[in-house]
């Protein structure tokens, strides 16, 4: 009888320490882009070498786009405050907006419904088995994610993590007006340094014009 309860209760340690080390970490994924149509040839060559980060923590999640040449995409949100935090700069110079998790559910409600089918289809991406799911709206667009349920994150206020798809979007197919981008996973670290706090902070840097939500839609943000 004690040998049975001693094996509970390190089964039941084992499961509680890799739960609470999925809860935070850095992923980094790589990005191709590309297209069958010739007037998007441009702007997949300047979408080389880009890069997508996401750091995440205690329900605050930040993701960096690096979108090649043209610009750069910074989304802090945190869960708890109700804060989303929007930096952009490159190309069009340096813009920031901060608006809340409500701002974002009404402009949310305006768009056009994704239909989501979860199949049992799966594959192991960086030593993590995941789940397909299939995402498509009326206008012909369609997403693929291979998602895993082993990493809790905050998806409140963040492009790149649907949450209409369960888990964590290991890797992910977006097929929209002619241009596919694939994002894959490919290097993690499962706790964050001492230092990453900085990156959760919801401050507008120096050098950044603040815009209105309006101003944002009107440059189709």
């Amino acid at each position: 009888m004690k040998k049975f309860i001693l094996t509970l209760f390190i089964v039941a340690s084992v499961n509680f320490s890799l739960k609470a080390q999925l809860t935070e970490g850095h992923f980094t994924y790589t990005v191709e882009a590309s297209s069958e149509n010739p007037d998007m040839q441009m702007v997949t060559g300047m979408m080389q070498g880009s890069t997508l980060d996401i750091h995440f923590k205690d329900k605050i999640t930040r993701s960096e786009m690096k979108m090649g040449s043209m610009m750069n995409i910074v989304t802090v949100s945190n869960e708890n405050s109700g804060e989303i935090l929007l930096l952009m700069s490159g190309m069009i110079g340096k813009n920031a907006i901060l608006i809340t998790t409500e701002e974002i559910k009404a402009l949310s409600a305006n768009k056009p419904t994704m239909e989501v089918e979860l199949l049992d289809e799966t594959k192991t991406i960086e030593g993590y088995l995941c789940k397909k799911a299939v995402l498509s709206d009326n206008n012909g667009s369609e997403s693929t994610f291979w998602y895993t349920e082993e990493i809790e994150i905050s998806k409140v206020g963040q492009t790149y993590l649907n949450e209409d798809v369960p888990g964590f979007p290991m890797q992910y197919d977006i097929n929209n007006n002619g241009l596919k981008m694939t994002m894959t996973v490919t290097k993690f670290e499962k706790n964050l340094d001492k230092n990453a706090k900085s990156l959760f902070e919801m401050k507008i840097p120096e050098g950044y014009k603040t815009l209105t939500l309006e101003e944002l839609e009107k440059m189709g943000m």
